[in-house]
């Protein structure tokens, strides 16, 4: 199975690799399904960390019930809606496989982290009626979590067995889609953009592009357009240290060439042929494939969204603020065009 997916900062555009990757036959789109539950909190490598690097008897066991629990969320309820929508009962019918793979011992335990689990006010109801039966009663300690029955999860397995089963419940998540006589499958948001090394390791064949686009229109989008809220946009210091704080990790980390493509958003519309390319020769796709360019990602369409300051003289102050401080990821735009 071979998986390309596409990583990017919020608005940076990754959605244009996705629509472009579809035009592609032998490369099945899975649409809007984003399998963020690797690298969510409380995901498959935060399970990792709790059972391989921070393997402790509390802290193994609590990552192993946030894991089940974020699992259900994400698959939703009886009204088919988060992942029961897209796989029906495999994703829990795989997710339970997992579970069964990595944990060696299920018993009847629990601890304070249990409780903080639940909520504050069960901690302090359970708090006081251990206090009571021990003051009632010498040495007597009574908990609701006991009624409960609240089980403990154990295991001590290594990386390696980790990794393998986390990699084999992947793709049996990912090719339950049902998606016959692909060679490819594009899925979006698989993984975020870094860190990715700790990331790979759960993958046999991964192309990973991604993608980020000039803080000067993401500013001027998130104010103007998508006013959303995920991101500070109101103040154009906050967005600037926002930005900046969330790609400083591209000044130390160094990405793997074989699985990963690093794509300026800009690129793909301004120097469209070249870059797709650049992909095609990345990922592994071929080029006589490419059926039906430009019905999902027009670059013509695409461009009305870039080099917006051209547009937005409101927000000159604000612009030379961003060209100061983000210097080093600003595009170097071609001469303006007029926009009907």
């Amino acid at each position: 199975m071979k998986v390309i997916t596409c990583a990017g900062y919020y608005r940076t555009g990754s959605s244009a690799v996705t629509d472009l990757f579809s035009e592609f036959r032998g490369c099945a789109n899975v649409g809007s399904l984003e399998l963020r539950f690797i690298y969510d909190r409380d995901g498959i490598r935060d399970l990792e960390y709790g059972i391989v690097e921070n393997n402790d008897r509390l802290n193994t066991s609590i990552s192993i019930k946030r894991f089940m629990r974020f699992a259900k969320i994400l698959n939703g309820g009886l009204l088919r809606r988060g992942y029961r929508r897209f796989f029906g009962d495999s994703f829990m019918k795989y997710t339970s496989e997992f579970m069964n793979q990595i944990i060696e011992l299920k018993c009847p335990a629990w601890s304070h982290l249990d409780r903080f689990d639940i909520g504050i006010a069960f901690n302090c109801i359970d708090v006081i009626l251990e206090k009571i039966s021990f003051y009632l009663k010498e040495n007597s300690r009574f908990s609701l979590l006991k009624l409960m029955k609240t089980p403990s999860y154990y295991s001590a397995i290594d990386e390696k067995q980790f990794c393998q089963y986390a990699a084999q419940y992947i793709e049996k998540v990912i090719c339950s889609l049902g998606r016959e006589e692909t060679e490819f499958y594009m899925i979006d948001q698989l993984l975020p953009p870094s860190n990715l090394k700790d990331y790979l390791k759960y993958f046999n064949d991964i192309k990973i592009v991604v993608v980020d686009r000039d803080p000067r229109d993401l500013f001027i989008l998130e104010n103007e357009i998508y006013r959303w809220g995920n991101i500070p946009y109101k103040n154009v210091r906050d967005f600037c240290s926002w930005y900046e704080i969330t790609r400083r990790h591209r000044k130390k980390e160094v990405f793997d060439e074989e699985s990963v493509y690093f794509l300026r958003f800009e690129d793909l519309v301004y120097h469209y042929e070249q870059t797709i390319g650049q992909l095609i020769n990345f990922t592994g796709l071929h080029s006589e494939n490419h059926l039906y360019r430009k019905t999902k990602f027009n670059p013509d369409i695409s461009i009305r969204n870039t080099n917006m300051k051209a547009r937005y003289p409101k927000y000159s102050e604000d612009i030379k603020y961003i060209e100061k401080y983000l210097d080093e990821y600003l595009y170097d735009f071609p001469e303006v065009k007029e926009f009907d």
